[in-house]
């Protein structure tokens, strides 16, 4: 009976390490896709700030030569 004890012990110990591992192995993964998107978020982040900082500057462009039309008498 206390054999049975300790098999079921230790086989219950051997499936808890065996999961333990398998969660490692997954954390460790997880961790390498959070790394990844992270590093992807901030590239595309810099990438709207150029694009945002173009548009302002176009718009700046069009807001002056709109200017210009606004000062000449048509009429």
């Amino acid at each position: 009976m206390a054999i049975d004890v300790l098999k079921e012990l230790d086989e219950r110990i051997a499936a808890s390490v065996t999961r333990i591992q398998q969660l490692q192995r997954e954390n460790e993964q997880l961790a390498k896709q959070l790394a990844e998107s992270e590093h992807r978020y901030h590239e595309v982040a810099a990438q709207l700030r150029e694009h945002e900082t173009a548009r302002n500057e176009v718009k700046e462009r069009i807001e002056k030569i709109l200017a210009r039309f606004d000062g000449i008498d048509l009429g």
